[in-house]
């Protein structure tokens, strides 16, 4: 298939190529475009088809042909080698046969250029050349500069591709050296708690090397208060970090740091069967509507065409599932949903907790609403099997 591509143009490079030589032809020898003599510069020039010829042959001695067209010509000559011998070499090295040819027509498009610019350039410059001739010797050169075009561009292609390639290759070099030196979360954190335990073990050291005080006079115990009763915990009502309450450290270093949730897969896998089995059947009955999941640390994430649409995750005891609707459009309704406050659920500001088999059914009449909004049909046939059994 490439090798007819590349074909197709190299035949259409040839065919412009050959329309350009053939005007250029019939006008030299025609009436509409006579050789003659002619002064130019103050000296006799000779112009017409034949004289061309002679000086585009001519064109690499100075002394027979002074013309500034010469050393364009030269330039041209030189572009069209290059062109050529470039060809040929990416045509052995990707073996493609098919690009000798192209290699051909390039070098006799491009060389053919600087022979127009002799024909013409000097009757314009004597004014001899007139507006029929000049307008069919433009639009050879129009068609010629095509035929460039066309010869080229197999090469431009194969070129790209080949940078593409290896800025691809160097790329993939760059990420799995990152991947060997770097160091993940877990092994970064392991390596900030043994240093830590370390530098405690080395204070506690310390302190028992040093001599123990004077013991005080006994006092009398002071009564012990009673302790409170203990408080729940409160439930956590977000999936991301939170900063850890400030600890007292040695020698009233206070440390700080982050306790991270589990991720979703660990709090999934620890959740009763109940829980477990209202998220498998939530999952799969958005996914047969045709949305794509990809699980995370924070929670489940439902996309289309790499838009998110849905969100589910564990929050204590129960779901979540944060959807694109409008919480507004339910004020009236029975589902109790709510709008999200956090930041990063901005596009889904639709937010219902699930903790019933009622709460269930609402959400998915929820996602019913959400794929009416997308505008996805419902699929035909039955929906997937729910799992959701008493223990």
């Amino acid at each position: 298939m490439e090798n007819k591509k590349i074909l197709r143009t190299t035949c259409i490079a040839f065919v412009l190529w050959l329309i350009a030589a053939l005007i250029t032809g019939i006008l030299g020898v025609s009436d509409l475009c006579n050789g003659g003599v002619g002064v130019l510069n103050s000296e006799l020039f000779t112009y017409g088809l034949r004289a061309s010829i002679q000086y585009y042959c001519l064109m690499w001695k100075p002394s027979q042909f002074s013309h500034p067209t010469a050393y364009v010509g030269v330039v041209l000559v030189f572009v069209a080698l290059t062109m050529g011998i470039a060809t040929i070499v990416l045509a052995i090295k990707k073996k493609k046969p098919v690009l000798f040819l192209t290699a051909l027509t390039e070098i006799i498009a491009i060389g053919f250029l600087p022979f127009i610019f002799i024909f013409v350039i000097p009757m314009v410059e004597m004014r001899v050349m007139r507006a029929v001739p000049m307008l069919l010797m433009g639009g050879a050169t129009g068609l010629n500069l095509f035929a460039i075009y066309f010869a080229i561009l197999p090469v431009i292609r194969d070129l790209l591709g080949l940078l593409d390639k290896a800025a691809g290759a160097e790329q993939k070099k760059e990420e799995c050296c990152c991947g060997e030196a770097g160091l993940g979360e877990e092994e970064v954190r392991a390596l900030v708690k043994e240093g830590v335990d370390k530098h405690v073990e080395e204070f506690h050291q310390e302190k028992e090397e040093e001599p123990a005080p004077a013991p005080a006079p006994e006092k009398e115990p002071e009564p012990e208060p009673e302790p409170e009763p203990e408080e729940e915990p409160e439930e956590e009502e977000e999936d991301e970090e939170e900063e850890a309450p400030a600890e007292a450290g040695p020698e009233g270093l206070v440390i700080k740091g982050k306790r991270k949730r589990k991720p979703f897969e660990t709090r999934l896998r620890n959740s009763e069967y109940d829980l477990r089995h209202k998220y498998y059947d939530l999952r799969d009955y958005i996914k047969w509507y045709g949305l794509r999941n990809r699980v995370s640390i924070p929670g489940d994430t439902f996309s289309y065409k790499r838009q998110r649409y849905a969100f589910v995750t564990i929050v204590g005891k129960h779901l979540r599932i944060y959807l694109q609707l409008n919480p507004q459009d339910y004020a009236d309704s029975t589902i109790p949903v709510e709008q999200a406050e956090a930041k990063k659920y901005e596009d889904l500001p639709c937010l219902l907790r699930i903790k019933s088999d009622l709460a269930y059914r609402r959400a998915k009449k929820l996602v019913d609403d959400l794929m009416v909004k997308i505008g996805m049909p419902r699929p035909e046939g039955e929906e997937p099997k729910e799992t959701q059994k008493k223990d």
